[in-house]
């Protein structure tokens, strides 16, 4: 065997240059990867699609999906707000958070205040349910965190330009972190934040389709309290089961 045979040989045996063997990076040589989601933001672009079964979606195994194999998911972390109005609403949206807890998803949640709006010209009025410390939580987990030195890539999923300086503080902060923009599904790039990150993507509809939540996931209140079984509201059980309408599978995260 000729010595570039054998440099050949030994370089595949330890896993090649940056720990890379055969297109997958060995763990210790994988890039922390940390994921931050704007909820509402997300949840309105799914729900563009008019197929409430998407909603159901497993964060964590987006997060998963959307990630290169050279990086490791660290971090999930969503960021929303409950809406009191409605209690059927209420009781899926807390639902829908605990299934996410159940998969490693940290969950920080904010409120909605009432304000009054009205056209100036005839007079009328109405009531507006307004979202309070979305954002603000989106931003102080990223920065914390970064802080923290729990990643080197962050993923930020949004639209929103409010998050422009969300992007460029963290770029200030720490310019050797990686930022990656991630557009919800149907969304374009924003202009204001583009400018701050190292590169942009989008979540596409194939993602979504292959990271949703089982039928049932187990969650668990207190660290020693008995597992609760949160059930997939029926209204999101995807089209093959309602279509043929024979006994569901009972599916869980174990």
């Amino acid at each position: 065997m000729s010595n570039a045979e054998k440099a050949k040989k030994s370089g595949a045996a330890s896993g090649g240059p940056n720990g890379v063997l055969n297109g997958f990076s060995l763990p210790f040589f994988r890039k922390r990867a940390a994921i931050y989601y704007d909820g509402f933001n997300l949840y309105h672009s799914v729900d563009a699609y008019k197929r409430p079964y998407l909603k159901w979606l497993d964060l964590k195994a987006l997060a998963v999906a959307l990630a290169p194999k050279s990086e490791v998911v660290k971090r999930v972390v969503w960021c929303s707000a409950f809406r009191p109005q409605s209690k059927s609403k209420l009781k899926r949206h807390e639902d829908y958070m605990n299934a996410l807890k159940a998969r490693g998803v940290t969950c920080r949640i904010g409120h909605f205040v009432s304000a009054i709006d009205g056209c100036n010209a005839c007079g009328h009025q109405w009531h507006l349910a307004i979202e309070k410390q979305g954002d603000v939580n989106l931003a102080l987990s990223i920065a914390a965190d970064a802080e923290d030195n729990l990643f080197d890539v962050c993923y930020l999923v949004t639209a929103d330009g409010d998050h422009a300086a969300t992007a460029r503080y963290f770029k200030e902060r720490f310019p050797k972190k990686q930022l990656v923009l991630v557009c919800p599904p149907g969304r374009y790039p924003n202009k204001h934040i583009v400018p701050f990150v190292d590169r942009v993507m989008e979540i596409e509809r194939e993602h979504l389709e292959a990271s949703l939540l089982p039928q049932m996931t187990k969650h668990r209140t207190r660290f020693f309290g008995p597992h609760k079984l949160i059930e997939r509201p029926e209204a999101y059980d995807p089209p093959e089961l309602r279509e043929k309408g024979h006994l569901k599978v009972v599916v869980n995260n174990g």
